[in-house]
């Protein structure tokens, strides 16, 4: 497919959103500015905000969770009891994205799931069992159609990138497995969108929605975080070695950094019919 004046006015706007999503939402355009034919496969696209989930989850585990625990802060299951003074894990992060895109109008769902969850809630169903059992195997992501729920469904191997994984679900009481080990494929993230194939303007409605999710679940920590007694200082810099955790605009910044310049590329590609 050529680049046409209708799909430069939508990269310029899906640039839009890579780089500056944590500020004002931008202004969609009119439906004669941009190309609303459904020439992208859904696959491409969920692949995209597959990669950009595991960098704010890593961002998060790592440079919140793990570094955090070391200078005081605590992260458990029951973050929003009102008697517990703790952040969510990794995994009830991720919760709190696939809330926020619930939430949105973008159809698109997202579950993280395992064989071996701490909560039944993540356990697989269906037909998700078998094909986990290949992705465990091959570790590489897995494309189909689900009949079950009528969605074109991704799932990725979600692995144990940074030791606070290994140690917390080796450690928790009522985890089924104690085993784990540093790369292990701990489960699966399991994306789901109805339609086959999107325009520009709903692809970069799924990574709106996405990226959105991240940053309504950092805000959850943080809206925590400011009720601690006594306060953790938010700012600037990040846990260790003071009791401090990065503002809503550090995190994204961070994670903006790591993530937006493949994004873009990734889009401007398939807007191009790549």
């Amino acid at each position: 497919m050529n680049i046409t004046g209708k799909h430069i006015a939508a990269l310029t706007l899906l640039a839009i959103a890579a780089w500056g999503f944590y500020s004002a939402p931008p202004p969609l355009p009119q439906e004669s500015d941009i190309n609303n034919e459904a020439t992208i496969p859904i696959s491409r696209v969920l692949e995209v905000v597959a990669k950009e989930n595991d960098i704010a989850r890593s961002l998060y585990t790592a440079s919140i969770v793990g570094a955090g625990k070391k200078v005081g802060l605590s992260f458990s299951e029951d973050w929003k009891d009102e008697a517990v003074q703790a952040g969510p894990l990794p995994a009830l992060f991720l919760r709190e994205a696939a809330a926020s895109i619930e939430r949105s109008p973008v159809p698109l769902g997202l579950f993280l799931g395992s064989d071996f969850p701490i909560s039944p809630s993540n356990s697989f169903s269906g037909s998700q069992d078998e094909i986990f059992a290949r992705i465990k195997e091959s570790r590489e992501a897995e494309h189909f159609y689900d009949s079950g729920t009528g969605r074109h469904t991704a799932m990725f191997p979600d692995l144990a990138s940074v030791m606070a994984c290994v140690t917390c679900h080796n450690d928790h009481p009522d985890s089924p497995k104690t085993d784990w080990e540093l790369n292990d494929v701990m489960g699966a993230t399991t994306w789901s969108y109805p339609e086959e194939m999107v325009s520009a303007e709903e692809a970069l409605q799924v990574v709106d929605a996405v990226r959105r999710g991240i940053a309504d679940a950092y805000q959850a920590f943080l809206t925590e975080v400011e009720g601690f007694d006594p306060p953790v200082p938010i700012g600037d810099k990040w846990p260790g070695p003071e009791l401090t955790v990065p503002s809503l605009e550090i995190f994204l910044a961070e994670f903006d950094e790591r993530a937006s310049p493949d994004t873009l590329c990734e889009l401007l590609e398939l807007s191009a019919g790549g």
